[in-house]
Formats: structure tokens, sequence, C-alpha cells
């Protein structure tokens, strides 16, 4: 009976772990549950060189735009300064967040939710004393904004974008022409699609908050 048990164990064991390789490796479901946060392998997978905040605004049938994060009842900090939301840096659960806000507060009827991606180089973080001794231009911190996702009022996805450092990625990548030769002359394949960088539609209208809570 304990060999039994032991094989039991030793065998769910790897068959969770066969399951995470395969959700890792194809994107099945990776994030569907916080519980495959402890079966997909997503360790050492480094720092990056810049700092993301996220931005969700919603557009009014009438034009004008609305901040859905902060909510209007606060956000939650878990760790540092990033809100909750911008911990979802996949961007799958956006459509959530918008329609409980949404859900919750005043406003005119939705036309669309856009997420907007705020990108800036970790050197700025440094405080003053440390900045000055290692760099010698002055800290003028400067963010780039780029939109990363496209939704309906339902939350409905309509386009993709790449995030900022992927399209630094596909720009070194494009600006290389050995590779633009092996993928001309190349089958391969791709493992998501996203629309040309030509087809992001700029937020900069007036944006305001939404109303109170009902």
């Amino acid at each position: 009976m304990r060999r039994l048990i032991v094989c039991g164990v030793i065998g769910s064991y790897l068959l969770m772990l066969g399951f995470g390789l395969f959700s890792h490796a194809l994107g099945y479901k990776s994030t569907s549950h916080v519980g495959m946060y402890f079966l997909v392998w997503d360790m050492y997978c480094g720092w990056g060189a810049y700092e993301t905040r996220s931005h969700v605004i919603a557009e009014g049938e009438s034009g004008q735009y609305y901040e859905i994060t902060p909510p209007p009842w606060g956000e939650f900090v878990p760790f540092g300064s990033a809100e909750r939301h911008t911990y979802d840096s996949s961007a799958s659960f956006t459509g959530i967040l918008a329609a409980h806000v949404l859900e919750h507060t005043e406003h005119e009827p939705i036309a669309a939710v856009t997420l907007i991606e705020e990108s800036w180089s970790k050197k700025y973080n440094l405080p003053d004393s440390i900045y000055l001794n290692r760099y010698e231009e002055h800290k003028m911190k400067r963010s780039y904004f780029r939109p990363r996702l496209l939704l309906s009022a339902d939350g409905t996805v309509r386009e993709r974008y790449y995030d900022w450092t992927g399209w630094l990625n596909h720009q070194a990548l494009a600006d290389n022409p050995r590779l633009q030769k092996n993928m001309s002359e190349r089958s391969f394949f791709t493992l998501d699609s996203f629309s040309s960088p030509a087809n992001v539609r700029a937020v900069n209208h007036t944006t305001t908050t939404l109303g109170n809570p009902e």
C-alpha cells in the first residue's frame, strides 16, 4: 500500500511538471488561474532596464476619455510604488479590471478601453546623490508611452501591440540586413501576432476621472 502511495505521489508530481512545461511552451492557459504560477516555469526571468506602469483609459461615446486606474476607491499597492494592475505584465486581466471599475462607477456609455504602457529607464529611479556620481548629464526623466491593448466595452480584445521592450527588439531585428535576408529565404513560425506599430491610434485627448462609485 505504501508503495502505491509513493508511486501515485511521484506520478502526480511528474504529471503536473509535464503539464506546466506544456503550458509554458505553448502558452496554453498559463495565466488562467493563480495556481498556474506553481506549475509554469518562470524562474530566472531576469531584470529589465526599464520601469513600467500601466494606465487604463476608457473612451466614451462622446469622445471624452476617462481614467480607469486608479479607481475612485483607491488602488492596492502590494510592494514599492507600483499598483497591483501594473504587475499584469502580459495584459491578461485588463478586460476584467476595466469591466469591474466601469460596473461600479457613473459614466456615459463606453465605446472602447485602451491600455497605455508607460516606460522609463530605471537609472532615473536612483537617488540624486548616486545618479550624479554615475552619470554626467542632468537627471531628466523621460517616459515613453505606447498603446498596449485595445478592448471593446465588454472586454473583447480588438488589437494587441508590442510592449516597449518588445518593440525595441523588433526594431533591432528589422534593422539587421542578415536577419532580413534569412526571413525572406526561410520559413519560420511566430508565437503571437501583433498589429503594425503604424496602426497604433494615439490617445492624446484630455482625460477625466470616473465618477463616484454607485
